[in-house]
């Protein structure tokens, strides 16, 4: 106790007082770029004040923060502070070297550092950082990045990033375990990620990026909750690096759990005043025994908060409650509606759109700016922008104001490219060899608007288009568009003529409702029959010359499929009228009707049944001319050449054509037992096709035969890098003598 006593007193008798001292004036030194009064500006610091050691440390560590000075040196002397810096020097250009995968302009994007900023060393090592992760996300996880300086007068350096891209890291394994309902190679296939094969040279689906796998799990997820299996999960999802750095191995471990079927559902209106209750029941999009599918719920509670709404209800909140029965494997929904909180959406902020104007994301927004908080509309305006394909990332989250009864949207996207520059190359059975080429841009300076020209050239047909669409005309829900085109078809084989074709056609479309459509045109065009054979029919050399067509058409279009590119369940129906004669030469009308229904056989089996049917008839005692007539055969009839059915000319053989047709199809695609990724199905179909007489028919010097077609086949469907490749071989079982068939049918044909 003495010796501490001791201790206190001596620091008190021999420490020495921090005195302040008055600030008489500041000196600068160093400064060449930076003005002195910035660097005033950030010292805080006034003649007049008491200054002490520690207010200048804190100006030291201040000018220090700003980044403009590799070194700062404050010392106060009888008053005065002399400050003395080192400026850090201005980047006067960036260099990438040994970038071959990724080029300039993508790298330019990512780095921070720009020229004429002011250079640091964390700002570089940053930037290496950052184009490290840039390599990581396309595939590359053996890339490095070595920035180096190189000194240039002016206090200005030049930036150098040496770059060693390494080889593209590939998916090489993924390991599924824990599934006993669906194989592997199903659960394989509802991924994102794919392993890696030869024919996916085209595809960077292959290239290990940890945010696709982590997208893969909701994919999956998403996927055992439509099959009815509500207690799936991910226990675990692994990536390792192979010890070579040659490839990534993807394990995941599921658990499935027990498959569920949909009990009767019910609706609990918590509604005092709501009078319609017993009209709810119809808008639930599932039945009793069905299994589980947690879209088909979704969907029923957009369709009830919207028919709640529509009865001026604007706080209504519809909550699907899940009773699981672990008994019978069942689940009841319980729609519970009642109003919800008062909240408002104060504002929708939209963030990371550096190209596309705000107001072309604003119109996919189902609610607006003062409406009544809707959770269900927030998720439609999500995937309403996520379908524009504009953005590679869409994140809408809600974010409290300081007024409790408000919240405001926060949108946050990645843009990504917009334009694509198509090249494809083919071959049919018909057409012979085809050659495509396309350039398309989806969002033109940001507006939304699409412009596409596109060439295609075969060995029969050359056509030229070019379009301009406006999905918002007049910044309403209407699509309008125009296109020019120039065709010409050469018909010779099989009706002794070519034809040539130059028009425009101006289209509007709109929605009525999220499956039905409807689109209406107006087209202008001039035909020329030519190149007519000197050994041709009559009926043929009758049609020569050019031809005005002034034609107005509309289509109805309804589309309950669940996809419209690998369908598997629902059906699609349209109908298409035609109506020529509002000025031109040709006068007629034409009805086209077509319906689709698909059937899920079992795991990766698909039943279709088609039927297309259409007639033509000339007005004002105007015959149908011979371009615009049904040809039956190739596409529409397999089993038979191209206008191989229908009235011939007795004499020449040529096809003439009809003013009507109906089709029916039938197909099975099945898998036939190799590795799903090769993309490789088979199928067995059947054909029947029927075809009328020409309007100027006679028997004494035209065949004709009303009878059935019907041909029966197998084929291959190859989802190839050259796109989807199809091979039929077909035999007609029911045909006329007169006919021309053909057995054989290849065609295949891929934009890249």
């Amino acid at each position: 106790m003495k010796k501490q006593l001791l201790c206190l007193l001596m620091c008190s008798v021999f420490a020495t007082p921090v005195m302040a001292e008055v600030l008489k004036d500041i000196k600068i030194e160093g400064t060449r770029r930076i003005e002195d009064s910035a660097v005033m500006n950030y010292l805080r610091l006034k003649t007049g004040q008491d200054v002490s050691p520690a207010d200048l440390d804190a100006a030291t560590k201040t000018l220090f923060a700003t980044g403009l000075f590799s070194d700062v040196d404050i010392q106060l002397k009888k008053g005065i502070a002399q400050i003395k810096v080192t400026e850090n020097p201005q980047v006067h250009t960036i260099y990438f070297e040994g970038n071959k995968a990724l080029d300039d302009d993508i790298l330019k994007t990512e780095v921070l550092l720009k020229p004429r900023m002011v250079y640091t060393q964390r700002k570089l090592q940053n930037d290496a950082a950052r184009l490290v992760e840039v390599y990581k996300r396309n595939g590359r996880f053996g890339a490095t990045v070595t920035p180096k300086i190189i000194e240039k007068d002016q206090n200005r350096v030049d930036i150098v990033f040496e770059i060693d891209e390494g080889e593209k890291t590939l998916v090489k394994t993924i390991n599924i375990t824990g599934n006993q309902a669906f194989s592997e190679s199903t659960l394989k296939d509802k991924m994102m990620t794919k392993e890696s094969a030869w024919y996916r040279f085209l595809s960077s689906t292959d290239t290990y990026d940890p945010d696709r796998l982590n997208y893969d799990q909701e994919l999956l997820r998403r996927f055992y909750m439509q099959q009815g299996y509500v207690d799936f999960r991910v226990n675990e999802a692994v990536s390792e690096l192979m010890p070579d750095k040659s490839g990534f191995v993807i394990s995941i471990d599921v658990t499935e759990g027990n498959r569920y079927r949909f009990a009767e559902p019910s609706i609990a209106v918590l509604l005092p005043e709501y009078k319609d209750r017993d009209k709810l029941s119809d808008l639930i999009e599932f039945e009793n025994g069905q299994y589980f599918d947690i879209s088909l719920v979704n969907e029923t509670v957009d369709a009830l908060t919207q028919a709640i709404e529509n009865q001026g209800y604007a706080f209504v909140e519809v909550t699907p409650d899940f009773q699981k029965n672990e008994a019978d494997k069942t689940v009841a929904v319980v729609f519970r509606i009642a109003e919800g909180p008062k909240v408002y959406i104060n504002q929708i902020q939209i963030k990371g759109n550096s190209r596309t104007l705000d107001k072309v994301i604003r119109r996919e927004f189902r609610i607006k700016e003062g409406d009544a908080f809707n959770a269900a509309k927030l998720r439609r305006s999500k995937q309403r922008i996520e379908d524009l394909d504009y953005f590679g990332r869409v994140d809408l989250q809600t974010e409290p104001t300081r007024d409790p009864s408000k919240v405001n949207a926060v949108l946050d996207v990645a843009e990504k490219s917009t334009g694509a520059f198509s090249i494809g190359v083919g071959w049919s059975s018909y057409d012979g060899m085809m050659f495509e080429t396309g350039v398309q841009e989806r969002n033109i300076l940001g507006t939304g608007n699409i412009i596409g020209v596109n060439a295609m050239l075969s060995q029969k047909e050359t056509q030229y288009t070019v379009g301009l669409t406006n999905p918002y005309f007049m910044d309403r829900n209407l699509t309008a568009g125009i296109d020019l085109f120039h065709t010409t078809r050469d018909n010779s084989d099989s009706s002794s003529y070519s034809y040539d074709s130059t028009g425009g056609t101006v289209r509007f479309g709109w929605d009525y409702t999220e499956h039905f459509r409807q689109s209406a045109r107006y087209t202008l065009r001039q035909d020329d029959v030519n190149d007519i054979d000197s050994d041709a029919s009559i009926y043929i050399k009758e049609q020569k010359g050019k031809n005005v067509v002034s034609l107005i058409g509309q289509e109805l279009i309804y589309d309950r499929r669940d996809s419209r590119i690998n369908p598997t369940t629902g059906y699609y129906t349209s109908l298409g009228t035609d109506l020529a004669g509002v000025g031109g030469d040709s006068k007629f009308v034409r009805v086209n009707v077509t319906g689709i229904q698909y059937f899920s056989v079992a795991e990766d089996v698909v039943l279709s049944v088609r039927g297309d049917a259409g007639r033509i008839w000339g007005i004002g005692g105007k015959d149908v001319r011979i371009n615009d007539r049904y040809f039956l055969g190739d596409v529409s009839l397999r089993g038979f050449e191209y206008g191989g059915v229908g009235a011939r000319d007795r004499a020449t053989d040529d096809a003439l054509g009809g003013l009507w047709y109906a089709t029916a199809t039938a197909e099975l695609v099945f898998p036939i037992g190799l590795p799903k990724e090769m993309g490789i199905k088979g199928k067995v179909f059947s054909d029947a096709g029927w075809i009328g007489k020409p309007d100027n028919y006679d028997s004494h010097t035209m065949v004709y035969s009303d009878k059935t077609r019907l041909a029966v086949g197998t084929g291959i469907l190859w989802q190839s890098p050259m796109g989807m490749i199809n091979l039929d071989f077909s035999y007609p079982i029911m045909k006329a003598d007169y006919d021309k068939t053909r057995v054989f049918r290849l065609n295949f044909g891929k934009g890249f």
